[in-house]
């Protein structure tokens, strides 16, 4: 009786420990390599609020660039040349990594230049003048319908082109790179975004339903639930301000997840000091 007493009042893991220590090893690989002072002085909790994307819209490409820039500033990579692009004029080409041995955010150094490509350069003559390449990212027309979605989209997006350009892969290298990246969005402050767009409920009625507004999720939405509860305890955010704009049916996930961390305090306490090294 005493043992099914105290399995009552039990706290359950939100995930498995071989996922849990993913994550965390995701959290690890992004401070040592995409800016720990960024993180833990300037990176604030993206909510999905007037106050983080304010401006008014007339039009669907106008509403895809303005929650486009907002994420960009947000994510501190507003001095990268990224361009947004119709999706109807848009043609990516590979990306070529840039090699970079660090990655500061919200600087305002230039990307190294680097020599124009072949495929870039319609006449193919040897020459010597280097530019800085334009990144070109596109969107879904039909996820301006859903804002959340789209900002976090977005960032996923940037993650890669982050990753990528770094050269350094997320722990289980390519095979976990669509995931790693996600919880790199986590990392650059859009978890609630990220978990909120995890999974849709279809609901009421069939007409309402739209599936082409949702974001393709990599991380599960307790997965994206337990990268947010990390961000949040690294930086010390309360509770009521990470849960205030989170689905209500993640709020329990959500406590579950920072109950788990506590088994991670030796390594969180580790990863915190990385804020003082960078």
């Amino acid at each position: 009786m005493l043992n099914r007493l105290t399995s009552l009042f039990q706290t359950q893991a939100l995930l498995d420990q071989a996922s849990a220590d993913w994550i965390i090893e995701c959290f690890t690989w992004a401070l040592s390599n995409f800016d720990a002072e960024e993180f833990f002085q300037r990176t604030k909790l993206v909510q999905p609020t007037n106050q983080f994307f304010p401006g008014a819209v007339n039009s669907i490409q106008s509403k895809a660039e303005n929650i486009f820039q907002h994420t960009l500033n947000h994510s501190g990579l507003a001095h990268w040349p990224f361009e947004l692009v119709n999706p109807e004029q848009y043609d990516p080409d590979p990306i070529v990594p840039l090699g970079l041995p660090h990655i500061t955010r919200n600087s305002k150094e230039k990307l190294p230049a680097i020599q124009n490509t072949t495929s870039h350069n319609p006449t193919n003559q040897n020459t010597s003048e280097h530019i800085r390449p334009t990144i070109e990212v596109s969107y879904n027309p039909q996820q301006t319908l859903k804002a959340e979605d789209m900002a976090s989209t977005y960032a996923h997006v940037l993650a890669q082109h982050m990753t990528v350009h770094s050269l350094q892969m997320p722990p289980g290298g390519r095979d976990f790179f669509m995931e790693g990246t996600e919880v790199l969005a986590v990392f650059l402050g859009f978890g609630v975004l990220v978990a909120n767009s995890a999974y849709t409920f279809r609901g009421g009625c069939g007409s309402c339903y739209n599936p082409y507004a949702n974001r393709q999720a990599s991380l599960s939405e307790n997965e994206a639930v337990f990268a947010l509860a990390t961000f949040c305890v690294l930086k010390d955010i309360p509770f009521d301000k990470a849960t205030a704009h989170l689905k209500k049916h993640l709020r329990k996930p959500f406590k579950q997840a920072i109950h788990q961390l506590s088994d991670y305090q030796d390594i969180i306490e580790k990863m915190r000091t990385q804020k003082t090294r960078s």
